[in-house]
């Protein structure tokens, strides 16, 4: 009994570490957030307070989808500390006549965080071995998080180019850049905001092919997969073998079969199948 006391209390303790909380894959919640960011940015960056919104809304959004995607902790604190230094830093500038809102730092803190997340989820949904709606919804959060990685590159550009980053629109907006960002990443290319420089007419041609090459290899391979599993990766990587492959088709037909406790079954199947043991 006395060897059983130090075990039972590491296990209660255990509990309260925030590595023990699993987060299940929620990329659908991801892009929800995502859109409720768009729409935050669009309809409050024209008030001063809807810029403390904004930043506390995609707060939120990238720490969630840091944690989902089971994204190392070092990343997940950075990303904490960052954006609430960035949040406390626009609330400042809200408050404190005279404190520019438009500070390097901002887009340049947004920049580095938008970058890591949609790396984050990459490799997320790359473990995934069977593909789920899930997975489709995680290669779609990434299309979406680029545009917004690009946006915040294009508004440091802005900040420390003479003359901004558009031509003959030396004063533009979050909205803006975000505008330019998705018409560029989606190749429409209205025309009507053009950039000034050589740097930025490099990013928006890198961000162009980016998100076509993104679209026709990524998105459209695993929409063809939808439901199915991948081929099994080469001997000696990490992941799942044959076996665990055949373990989960076989539960699948047990559960398609209406055996008893197979839903269960199928789902405990499917989580290790996605490599939910993996470190955080």
């Amino acid at each position: 009994m006395a060897r059983q006391s130090p075990s039972g209390a590491s296990s209660r303790v255990s509990w309260f570490r925030p590595s023990s909380v699993r987060f299940p894959d929620s990329f659908g919640v991801v892009l929800i957030l995502i859109a409720l960011d768009y729409l935050t940015v669009a309809v409050l960056s024209v008030y001063t307070w809807g810029a403390a919104i904004a930043v506390l809304l995609l707060d939120a959004t990238l720490l969630f989808a840091l944690r989902t995607s089971h994204a190392r902790r070092i990343w997940q604190l950075l990303a904490a500390l960052l954006l609430i230094a960035s949040f406390v830093y626009v609330i400042i500038a809200a408050l404190v006549p005279g404190v520019r809102s438009t500070d390097p730092t901002v887009p340049l803190i947004a920049g580095v965080l938008l970058v890591v997340t949609p790396v984050a989820i990459s490799r997320r949904i790359a473990g995934h071995r069977v593909v789920t709606v899930e997975t489709i919804l995680g290669a779609i959060s990434v299309y979406l998080l680029i545009g917004f990685s690009f946006a915040s590159i294009y508004a440091l550009i802005g900040l420390v180019t003479p003359g901004g980053f558009f031509q003959n629109y030396p004063n533009a907006r979050v909205t803006d850049y975000l505008f330019f960002s998705y018409t560029t990443l989606t190749t429409v290319g209205y025309g009507n905001l053009v950039p000034a420089g050589n740097l930025g007419q490099t990013f928006a041609m890198i961000e162009a092919l980016l998100g076509q090459i993104y679209l026709v290899i990524v998105v459209a391979r695993l929409v063809s997969l939808w439901g199915s599993e991948r081929p099994p990766r080469a001997s000696g990587a990490s992941g799942a073998g044959p076996d665990q492959t055949q373990t989960v088709r076989a539960a699948r037909e047990a559960r398609d079969s209406g055996a008893p406790d197979a839903q269960r079954t199928y789902a405990a199947a499917l989580k290790k199948e996605h490599g939910d043991d993996n470190t955080s």
